[in-house]
């Protein structure tokens, strides 16, 4: 994000087209930067991946032929050092509290796991070897052990946490990963059918079979090879994408902060106990709704006049603005519009949930147009971020293409032939004779070159002849 653009994301109440986001929300939001300082988009962010947990047993979003649950999957990446763990740590308290509530009313068995083990057992299940329960330890001399399927960390309800998300192989282009990201795109897809179920055989034992159900909340610094990961690989394409690498100037004030709170005591229970009520009371108020409506999940909310409208229009909006970014920002940033628009619906149904509390009776589980815009807001945040990103990170690759193809040279040349024949357009034949010479640039190197540095020169043929010019820019 620019300076600019970041200021807007962590200032004052959030407000869009002059309404706020839910009081709820910024509550949350300003106890959360009290914690990890200048991360205010993030701490929206795990507000609703929490809500959208634990509401995916009450509530579908129909849309036609189809139909999505209320989890937002969240990859945060930002700058090492910039309050992600901290932020991590209170968001994992809060869950956790959240969860015991839940789990003790309604019989669930929701919880927040910190992934580790990125490989297929940890993750699915694998065979495990365990003494049989059955058999008396005297029977043979020895105890009898079976073999039985055990179930990964990812089977279950809850938030799936990655803290080190850079370890998970999703990042890299080894083979033997690639089932990580399988794993992950399957059991994001939508629970309104089974193809989130993860299925795989097990040597000497029938099929495993994964049913997880969790929201992800992944972070990580800016790891290598990024920009081919989104533009490849589908996992990052479905979750709600949200990076930003922090100017030193914030890391700076994010540091000032820390040295000013020295000596002090924040309170960190009583918050993370309040946040987790307020999360158990809205779960309840839809429960009570869904019984209101007989049960059926796709009637809890209701759709207000204008909403479709207000949701076009915001698509529109996105396409203006993805209309101004460069092409090749603008293809790798188009695979996330799906999501973004899926995102834009779901959470227009969590800003009417998180402002149920403050509603009359006749008008608490209606989306208005203004949720459709407080929604429209936080998934801006999302595709501004990614774009702000792409465009500063191509602009590094291309220099250091550049520096690699040794492209001072090339200008070098061509300003002495110009000199030279008093035409600025030389003759590429002649480039690379005075390259040969004055730089020992062998003629395959050249031509392996030519395609890393053309894109700074005009072009025309004369015959059998090329002629080159260089590019104002």
């Amino acid at each position: 994000m620019t300076d600019e653009e970041f200021e807007m994301a962590e200032g004052g109440d959030v407000e869009v087209a002059g309404e706020k986001l839910p009081e709820s929300v910024l509550v949350w939001r300003d106890t959360f930067v009290e914690i990890s300082k200048k991360n205010s988009v993030p701490s929206i962010l795990a507000y609703f991946n929490l809500l959208g947990t634990i509401l995916k047993d009450d509530i579908v979003i129909p849309s036609g032929m189809n139909a999505e649950d209320t989890r937002i999957h969240v990859c945060w990446i930002q700058t090492a050092r910039s309050g992600k763990s901290v932020l991590n740590d209170f968001y994992s308290q809060i869950c956790e509290k959240t969860f015991e509530y839940i789990n003790s009313t309604y019989d669930k068995e929701f919880n927040v796991f910190d992934i580790v083990d990125f490989t297929d057992a940890g993750l699915i299940g694998s065979n495990q070897e365990i003494t049989n329960p059955n058999v008396n330890w005297r029977e043979e001399g020895e105890q009898r052990k079976i073999t039985v399927p055990v179930k990964g960390a990812l089977e279950g309800s809850g938030i799936a946490l990655f803290d080190e998300f850079e370890s998970s192989g999703v990042f890299t282009n080894k083979s033997h990963r690639e089932s990580v990201v399988t794993i992950f795109q399957k059991f994001m897809n939508t629970l309104t059918t089974n193809g989130y179920i993860y299925k795989k055989k097990l040597a000497g034992v029938d099929v495993i079979e994964c049913d997880c159900q969790r929201s992800t909340w992944a972070t990580t610094y800016v790891p290598e090879y990024l920009t081919e990961t989104i533009s490849t690989k589908g996992i990052l394409q479905r979750m709600f994408f949200y990076i930003r690498e922090v100017p030193q100037e914030i890391l700076n004030e994010m540091r000032y902060a820390i040295i000013d709170e020295i000596g002090t005591t924040i309170e960190r229970d009583k918050p993370s106990l309040k946040f987790a009520k307020g999360m158990f009371l809205l779960l309840g108020l839809v429960k009570d709704r869904r019984e209101q409506v007989g049960g059926n999940k796709e009637l809890v909310i209701e759709w207000g006049p204008g909403v479709r409208e207000n949701i076009r229009s915001e698509y529109d909006n996105m396409q203006t603005y993805m209309a101004k970014v460069p092409e090749n920002v603008r293809k790798i940033v188009g695979l996330f519009e799906t999501n973004s628009l899926i995102y834009l619906t779901k959470l227009s149904v969590l800003c009417t949930i998180s402002e149920t509390p403050a509603r009359a009776d006749n008008e608490k589980w209606i989306v208005f147009p203004r949720n459709v815009r407080q929604a429209a807001w936080i998934v801006r945040q999302g595709y501004i971020s990614l774009v702000s990103w792409m465009l500063q990170a191509l602009k590094v690759e291309r220099v250091s293409i550049a520096e690699d193809a040794g492209i001072g040279n090339y200008i070098e040349a061509y300003n002495y032939l110009k000199q030279i024949t008093s035409d600025d357009w030389v003759l590429k034949a002649a480039l690379r004779v005075k390259l040969e010479k004055d730089y020992e640039l062998s003629q395959p190197k050249f031509y392996r070159d030519w395609n890393k540095v053309r894109s700074i020169f005009e072009t025309k043929k004369i015959g059998k002849n090329v002629y080159l010019k260089l590019k104002e820019a």
